[in-house]
């Protein structure tokens, strides 16, 4: 007989594992809580020591220029712009309006092309009157009164150099645009002239450095605004339509050595905005040709490579087992004859030479004997059976009919052979 204990004991051991079981996962919590408190603290303390140990400093390395930079002196200016968030694209060609941009882009010309055409003219200055911005300077110094620049000329615009003694070349007419000329200016040591200018929109004046001993002249009076110094303007601005025409003296002051200095980057980013993409031409020269095809085909140029390569190192392979020309020997004379003949036997079972032969023998039988040119093939086959003793019929078809039977061969060449016989009976005699 089994006997159970009582029900409500059984309930009581229930109950007291199940407090057990609390009092445990209350002491776990209390460890984990704990340890989460001492990693964060660990954490803090790093950080404090970190950053009361160290501390951010800008590391400037001087390294060697860069093939970009090297090619492009406006390269540094690209990447100005580029961080201003302008899109911007260099390119170097001789022919401005080959490719115009929108009129809504800003276009810097380093170098004018000196040959401009009529409608070449035409075009850049209606591209302007869109809404371009062209930013340009004159390409050589102008003598007297002509300008050698035919778009600079319909602008009016002439590059001077400055001499000693020479009067102001600022406008005194009563018609001379409003100027907002520099307030102040400084020469320094090293070829350059500080200008200081006061730019429209800008609460404060700005200072950029231009060549010595050049300056721009508005002859007709047509700009909306000059920069320069007593001396004569270093920066003339025009109105064509929508767009806009700046001159400089020079654009040296945007080159990758001198952007950095003075306010050279604020001009040029004041100069272009508002246009959507600015472009940079830094040079007339085009490139040649495998320069060319390798900016415009790179992957076709190096898949053609990659296949010469291949061409080349499938010409040292070899199929079969190498001959040892040391051990060949110079065969006989004779035996290389045989051995031609019956190569060229094997191409075209000796027809070619048949055929040679046969017109040799007949050429010889009619020049031993003119009266054969006056006859066809025929009576000359029968005339020369005659003297022969053959058949007519057997000469014909030896001469002149085709040969496609290796039993006619035979005979045929039987024929030939005894004509050959018979020609040098009758040269004996």
């Amino acid at each position: 007989m089994v006997i159970y204990p009582p029900r409500k004991h059984r309930c009581y051991s229930y109950v007291n594992v199940g407090r057990r079981h609390t009092a445990m996962s209350a002491t776990n919590r209390m460890v984990l809580w704990g340890l989460g408190a001492l990693l964060i603290a660990g954490l803090a303390w790093y950080a404090q020591w970190f950053f009361t140990h160290y501390e951010r400093q800008t590391d400037e390395r001087r390294v060697d220029v860069s093939p970009q930079a090297q090619r492009n002196p406006l390269f540094a200016a690209e990447l100005f712009l580029s961080e201003l968030g302008y899109e911007v694209e260099s390119f170097r060609a001789r022919d401005l309006t080959a490719r115009l941009p929108s009129s809504n882009d800003a276009l810097v010309v380093r170098r004018m092309p000196p040959d401009l055409t009529d409608q070449q003219r035409n075009m850049l200055k209606r591209w302007v009157s869109d809404g371009g911005v062209l930013m340009l300077t004159p390409p050589s110094f102008d003598q007297n009164d002509e300008i050698s620049n035919a778009f600079l000329a319909d602008l009016g615009v002439q590059m001077r150099a400055s001499q000693e003694g020479e009067e102001d070349a600022e406008c005194e007419s009563e018609d001379c645009p409003i100027s907002t000329d520099s307030t102040g200016e400084e020469s320094t040591g090293s070829g350059y002239r500080t200008v200081t200018m006061t730019l429209a929109g800008e609460p404060e004046p700005i200072e950029a450095s231009f060549r010595q001993g050049r300056f721009l002249q508005d002859r007709d009076q047509w700009a909306e605004a000059q920069f320069g110094s007593g001396e004569g303007a270093q920066l003339l601005e025009f109105a064509i339509g929508r767009g806009k025409v700046y001159v400089l003296s020079d654009l040296d002051l945007f080159t990758n050595g001198r952007i950095n200095e003075l306010d050279h980057a604020f001009l040029l980013s004041h100069l272009v905005s508002g246009s959507q993409k600015v472009w940079l031409q830094y040079g007339i020269d085009t490139p040649s040709l495998p320069v060319f095809l390798w900016q415009k085909i790179p992957f076709i140029l190096m898949s053609l490579g990659a296949l010469l390569l291949l061409m080349g190192w499938r010409l040292f392979l070899y199929t079969g087992p190498r001959l040892n020309l040391d051990k060949v020997q110079r065969r006989n004379l004779l035996e290389h004859i045989d051995a031609t003949a019956d190569y060229a036997w094997r191409l075209d079972k000796g027809y070619s030479l048949f055929d040679h032969n046969r017109k040799t023998l007949e050429q010889a039988w009619r020049k031993r004997h003119p009266g054969l040119n006056m006859m066809d093939n025929t009576a000359r086959a029968e005339w020369i059976g005659e003297k022969t003793g053959m058949a007519g019929r057997a000469v014909e078809r030896s001469l002149y009919q085709p040969i496609t039977k290796d039993q006619d061969f035979i005979k045929a060449t039987l024929v030939l052979q005894q004509l050959a016989s018979g020609l040098k009976q009758r040269e004996l005699r």
